[in-house]
């Protein structure tokens, strides 16, 4: 408490509670400085009036951690999103008067924000004229705020700009569709999130049009716009493979992923016949429309009417769209127009977290995540939901079984309260003794992963509130052929189906080892990498590319007896195809020089793990030496920094 009190920010805005912690901290140090002088335990406890002294100061204490308690409540509540971060983050931005200390914590208030563009006014003031993503995408702010004042009261009102911003955006994005300009050409006007949201709307209204030409007597209209929809994919995959900067290339990625899903939808129609808006295929998928009353965005499927949420993410991308993602969405949509949680379940690495964050996506809201453990109380549980209620926002709870079965009767009570104010349509309501705002947009979503152990059954009373919907395994080869597609390979069926029959072999065939994985999450990596390398060697065919992605993502985690095996299975599947490895000749001989210097004995099979571990780290976040003692994992560390040093 005493690097708060001492502060001169948090001291003016809490002077009664200051004084009394002077006075505190006073008898404390009096009483400290005594026990210097004279170190002796049974005199310093027998000292006049020490048991009193001591009392008073501990409740002195605890009413002061009180009032700092409420006191970073109103500030919570004033500014909602104050909810997801911690009580120090919170200090200091109140703490300080410098508005640019907001910015490291824009990444936990906001979904893919890493900062704010301030600029200096004319007076010295700081305004706030736009919102930065983390991959640098700009949304320049139509009206420019002042950074001034109450810190809660100006991220209110740049909180209240990016959707208003946001929203002017997207409309003109709509009414402009296509105007003086290709497809393609028109995305490069607008931020990715506004271009899938414009583009959402205008395919909802095509195929809608096109069950009204169906309705008079236009046999063939939903096949002309399937068509149609080839034509738009085969121009967004060939303008993938040109130059493009990095962000425009995620943007047409992402479009791409969406307009697969929307070409399967309509090619779906046509094998099933569909030819009336109000059969269920049509009614279960999400449609998006802008209406003219109240001139907003909405998104509609089956019962459920949902508002957009006008929520700035940047370009952090979509998810590919699979039968299961579409029956997670209607499960989910479904409970929310009920006014009752989601509770996807199923085994690790099978997207139910990433489906519930990509629905929110879909629909511009902010979905925060929280990992559920044994530690978790009702009190930190029950500030995430003020937090909710209060923004708007989802909150999907991974892992939620894992909480204590006593906590979660608790919770249960708290998301029954939330419900009942839902429900009949309230704007303020009482929770946990306070009376707090309600956003009739928040959600709340739990993921489970039932069979693992430490787990807990759910009591009746939590399963009551939730629609539950089981994740089984993903479709990977079509997620494996979208992802493809989208990183502009044209052969994306054949060379798909090769990379889940390689990865369905190494599963069953290959030794069973902790650190293997050949999952979603591997598949994705190795995705991404081929698209990389794509890129760089447009010269070289796509078998070629995507065995080369495979065999240098996999071969480095692989145990020695399993390196034969896999690079058999690679030949079977890719026969008389044969890509040697890049070469760094540079980087080898550093390598090897260090090794020399350092007394070691320079082997082929060293001096390529420390090659592996340089590539691995230019894939992947993180990465992790696996190996038994005195098997090397350090010298590898340290000779790829020596190397990467001497280089530079």
């Amino acid at each position: 408490l005493e690097s708060i009190f001492i502060g001169g920010d948090i001291r003016s805005q809490l002077p009664e509670e200051a004084k009394k912690f002077d006075n505190i901290d006073k008898v404390f140090k009096r009483i400290m400085g005594e026990t210097l002088k004279d170190p002796v335990i049974k005199r310093c406890c027998e000292a006049p009036n020490r048991l009193s002294d001591l009392q008073n100061v501990s409740e002195g204490l605890e009413k002061c951690q009180k009032s700092l308690n409420d006191y970073l409540d109103s500030k919570r509540n004033a500014f909602p999103r104050f909810f997801f971060i911690s009580d120090d983050e919170l200090l200091s931005i109140l703490g300080s008067s410098d508005p640019l200390c907001v910015q490291e914590h824009m990444i936990k208030m906001y979904d893919n924000i890493a900062s704010l563009r301030f600029n200096d006014g004319d007076s010295g003031e700081k305004l706030v004229s736009a919102m930065i993503s983390a991959e640098g995408e700009v949304m320049e702010f139509r009206k420019i705020l002042r950074a001034e004042g109450r810190v809660e009261d100006w991220m209110t009102a740049v909180l209240n700009e990016m959707r208003r911003t946001n929203r002017l955006i997207t409309k003109e994005a709509i009414f402009r569709y296509c105007e003086d300009r290709s497809r393609v050409d028109w995305m490069l006007l607008y931020q990715g999130m506004v271009v899938l949201a414009a583009s959402q709307v205008w395919w909802t209204w095509e195929v809608e049009d096109v069950f009204h030409k169906a309705q008079k007597g236009e046999k063939q209209a939903m096949k002309n716009y399937g068509r149609k929809m080839h034509r738009q994919i085969d121009e967004l995959v060939t303008r993938i493979t040109m130059p493009l900067s990095k962000n425009d290339r995620k943007k047409y990625n992402t479009v791409l992923i969406i307009d697969v899903h929307a070409r399967d939808i309509v090619d779906s129609f046509i094998r099933g016949s569909i030819l009336e808006a109000r059969e269920f295929d049509w009614e279960s998928q999400l449609r998006f429309y802008w209406d003219r009353e109240p001139d907003e965005l909405n998104i509609r499927q089956c019962t459920g009417t949902f508002g957009y949420g006008y929520e700035y993410m940047g370009l952090n991308g979509r998810l590919v769209i699979t039968p299961l993602t579409d029956r997670i969405y209607l499960t989910l949509t479904q409970a929310l127009s009920m006014y009752l949680g989601g509770a996807p379940a199923g085994p690790a690495g099978t997207g139910k977290t990433e489906t519930t964050k990509d629905l929110a996506k879909a629909l511009g809201l902010l979905c925060v995540v929280t990992n559920c453990g044994e530690g978790m109380d009702y009190r930190a549980v029950g500030k995430i939901f003020s937090g909710l209620a209060q923004c708007g926002a989802w909150g999907c709870f991974d892992e939620f079984n894992r909480i204590d079965a006593s906590v979660l009767s608790v919770i249960s009570s708290q998301i029954q309260t939330i419900r009942n104010a839902l429900i009949h349509q309230l704007t303020t309501f009482q929770f946990e003794g306070q009376e707090i705002s309600l956003d009739s947009r928040m959600g709340i979503f739990i993921t489970m992963n039932p069979g693992y152990a430490g787990r807990t059954e759910l009591p009746e009373s939590v399963k009551a509130l939730f629609r539950p919907v089981v994740v089984i395994v993903p479709d990977l080869q079509q997620i494996c052929e979208i992802m493809l597609f989208s990183e502009g390979f044209l052969e994306a069926k054949t060379l798909a189906k090769k990379m889940t029959v390689l990865y369905k072999l190494a599963r069953e065939q290959l030794s069973k080892q902790y650190h293997y994985d050949f999952g979603l999450r591997a598949l994705k990596s190795v995705l991404v990498m081929a698209g990389e390398l794509k890129r760089g060697s447009s010269d070289l065919r796509e078998d070629v590319v995507l065995m080369r992605a495979l065999r240098d993502m996999n071969l480095p985690k692989f145990v020695f007896e399993d390196v034969p095996l896999f690079l058999g299975l690679i030949s079977d599947l890719f026969p008389g195809l044969d890509c040697p490895r890049v070469r760094y000749p540079d980087f080898n001989d550093a390598v090897e020089q260090v090794l020399e210097e350092n007394g070691y004995a320079v082997l082929p099979i060293q001096v390529d793990k420390v090659v592996q571990m340089f590539e691995t780290m230019l894939t992947r976040h993180t990465t992790m030496v696996v190996g038994p003692t005195r098997g090397g994992k350090s010298v590898v560390i340290n000779t790829l920094c020596q190397a990467q040093t001497n280089l530079s």
